[in-house]
């Protein structure tokens, strides 16, 4: 368990029993508060899904047997303050991957190139559908996202493919090799 998952364990434990009415102000107030503690959005993020999370987990598991106590509206309440907190540091917040993870201008460039390849290999072949155009040239916009997570991003569309039966699972896997080649050390890491 890092430092958020523990700081959100205890501040959770708090958050609703603090002996005074829980209010949408006074909920609002302690999470507000709690936030100055995490310089980082990714940590202010993390820390406000893990305590929402645990907001729903408790109210579900109180409703199984509750009979009106209010216990439900109260984690409500929380649960949109929550929410409010999420929606205004998502407004400002972008992903920026570590440095190593980054892709250069090169790698960017030659997996442009090898996607628009694919396209055409695939429409040689006869694969003329709309989706597998759509999905790959959707890959060629998320290169920000850093090495690791474009690859999971690959992934997960190539398995969509895969499972919606638009290709099969051989051209699949040609697909993910190609693009994979010169990045072993990534899809290691993926496939952990």
């Amino acid at each position: 368990m890092n430092i958020v998952e523990k700081e959100a364990d205890r501040f959770f434990n708090r958050l609703y029993r603090n002996g005074k009415t829980n209010t949408l102000e006074n909920l609002k107030s302690h999470i507000t508060s709690k936030l100055y503690d995490f310089n980082r959005n990714r940590d202010k993020l993390d820390f406000l899904k893990i305590i929402r999370q645990k907001s729903v987990d408790d109210r579900d598991e109180h409703m199984k047997k509750c009979n009106g106590c209010g216990y439900g509206e109260e984690r409500n309440i929380g649960i949109f303050a929550i929410d409010q907190e999420i929606d205004d540091i998502n407004r400002f917040y972008s992903f920026e991957p570590k440095s190593e993870d980054e892709f250069t201008s090169e790698q960017e460039s030659e997996l442009h190139n090898k996607l628009n390849d694919i396209l055409n290999k695939l429409e040689q072949q006869g694969f003329g559908q709309q989706i597998i155009f759509d999905e790959i040239e959707d890959l060629k916009n998320h290169f920000k996202l850093g090495k690791k997570n474009w690859f999971q991003l690959l992934k997960g569309k190539v398995v969509d493919l895969t499972l919606k039966k638009v290709l099969n699972k051989t051209i699949v896997q040609e697909i993910y090799n190609q693009l994979s080649d010169g990045f072993e050390q990534v899809v290691k890491m993926i496939e952990q």
